[in-house]
C-alpha cells in the first residue's frame, strides 16, 4: 500500500515537469515548538519545475522516523503542503479557522499558503488535493 501512495506522489511530479529535493538540515525544533520538541529531523525541501522556477521551504520529519532514520518521501512532503496550500491567505482567517495561536504564526501560516498557491496553478493544486 504505502509503494501505491509513492507512486501517486512520483506520477504528480512527472505529470506537472517537477522534480523535489530534500537536504538534511539537522535536528532543530520548529519555530513553533514551544518546550518539549515533538518533531523530527529538519529538511530543507525544494520543488522545482522543468523551467527552473522553484519554491524551497524547511519541512520536519516525525519523531519516529527519525529514530528509525526514515527520510521524507516525495509523498510525505506533498501531503503535507496538499492542506497547506489550501490554509487561508489572511492571517486574520488563519486564527480565525486554526483557533488560538500567536499572531506571528498566523503570519507565517498565511504566507506560506501564499506562497504555495503563488507556486501550483489551480490544476496542480487540485491534483495535489488528490493524493491519499
Amino acid at each position: 500500500m504505502e509503494r501505491q501512495y509513492e507512486q501517486q506522489a512520483e506520477s504528480f511530479l512527472t505529470e506537472h515537469g517537477l522534480s523535489i529535493r530534500m537536504a538534511f538540515k539537522g535536528d532543530r525544533c520548529p519555530p513553533w515548538e514551544t518546550g518539549l520538541c515533538t518533531h523530527g529531523d529538519r529538511y530543507r525541501i525544494t520543488i522545482k519545475r522543468v523551467t527552473g522556477t522553484s519554491i524551497s521551504f524547511d519541512f520536519w520529519n516525525s519523531q519516529a522516523d527519525m529514530q528509525t532514520n526514515k527520510r521524507p518521501t516525495a509523498y510525505d512532503v506533498l501531503t503535507c503542503i496538499s492542506s497547506d496550500a489550501f490554509s487561508p491567505t489572511d492571517p486574520d482567517e488563519v486564527a480565525e479557522e486554526f483557533g488560538n495561536m500567536r499572531p506571528s504564526q498566523a503570519i507565517a501560516i498565511a504566507r506560506f499558503a501564499t506562497k504555495l498557491q503563488a507556486f501550483f496553478d489551480e490544476e496542480e493544486l487540485e491534483a495535489l488535493s488528490e493524493i491519499n
